[in-house]
């Protein structure tokens, strides 16, 4: 029986006689003499393979990853006023931390003559200070600020004359250094306590920018 009565199941490889169409190749046209189109290929290709078609995407190309400019870094200053008898602050005045409690960083600095910390690192800066008062002259609240700069990022408000002050702040610095201190702000002279401790600051760097 020949191959035209009974059916071909080759590919028609070189020197058949078979008059049927070949059956569709399942190769990669690799040493072989079909012609059909080769299917379609699911290499990158490597070496060694005689596929034509343009390689796949590649998977971890299409989706690009947020990579930190610079490692994870935390580091801070925490300050204090200890002994503060009969200090009195008028308005604009600086508060002077006295005590340096802890530092962990070479990217914050304080000057003890004018109570001013300086940032010298870009990142973020979170700030939290507390202060005790006893009065002011004339004025029925205090209110304190935190400035960056001569320019006024936070500020807290006691609605009475005695008690203690609060704050948070959070600051992006962008162009170093920058100075940064806590003032008076309530547009009359206060009275510190004489309690101690006086006031605390803490500046706390969460993130750098290289």
């Amino acid at each position: 029986m020949s191959n035209k009565q009974s059916g071909c199941n080759c590919g028609h490889v070189r020197g058949h006689p078979c008059p049927r169409p070949p059956k569709p190749c399942r190769c990669n046209h690799v040493g072989c003499s079909c012609r059909r189109p080769p299917r379609p290929c699911k290499c990158n290709p490597i070496r060694g393979c005689s596929c034509r078609r343009p390689p796949r995407p590649c998977k971890c190309a299409s989706k690009p990853r947020f990579r930190c400019p610079c490692p994870p870094e935390l580091g801070g200053m925490g300050a204090q006023l200890r002994v503060a008898d009969n200090v009195y602050l008028d308005d604009g005045e600086e508060i002077v931390f006295d005590i340096i409690l802890s530092r962990n960083t070479r990217d914050i600095t304080y000057n003890r003559a004018t109570g001013r910390f300086c940032l010298r690192k870009k990142g973020t800066y979170l700030i939290n200070w507390d202060v005790a008062v006893e009065g002011s002259y004339y004025r029925p609240f205090i209110r304190l600020a935190l400035v960056a700069d001569d320019t006024v990022i936070g500020s807290s408000t006691l609605p009475v004359t005695v008690g203690q002050l609060s704050g948070t702040s959070l600051l992006n610095v962008g162009n170093t250094p920058v100075e940064l201190s806590l003032i008076n702000n309530t547009e009359d002279t206060i009275q510190l306590s004489g309690f101690a401790p006086v006031a605390n600051i803490t500046i706390t760097k969460i993130f750098s920018i290289c």
